[in-house]
């Protein structure tokens, strides 16, 4: 798996536990974030640990998962796929970061163009 793949499944991963958590604002601790992701940059505490505070679904994140991919492996919408039992692994996750980052970098792409 290249960085870029890892990065994207990573990204799904996080996605699902936001969309599971709804607009609640919630904070990821070691058990979590490990949970998810294992990438040796994340924020870390002091005491060694890990910790990401806040982290909820915008506006803007919540239109991201009701938008249509263009992969049809991923439904009819993120939100909707996240929501079907067993469509959850590392595969789909990827595909999820993704379409993900390609709707944000669409996003600067028409603000900057």
């Amino acid at each position: 798996m290249s960085t870029i793949e890892y990065h994207y499944q990573t990204m799904g991963g996080i996605l699902s536990h936001l969309v599971g958590a709804g607009l609640s604002r919630i904070n990821f601790d070691d058990s979590d974030a490990m949970d998810i992701m294992t990438i040796a940059s994340a924020m870390r505490k002091k005491s060694g640990g890990y910790a990401f505070h806040g982290i909820q679904l915008t506006s803007k994140g919540i239109a991201i998962i009701q938008t249509k991919p263009k992969d049809p492996e991923l439904g009819e919408s993120i939100e909707k796929k996240l929501a079907e039992p067993g469509n959850t692994d590392a595969a789909t996750y990827t595909k999820i970061g993704a379409f993900v980052g390609g709707v944000i970098a669409g996003g600067i792409r028409t603000l900057s163009g």
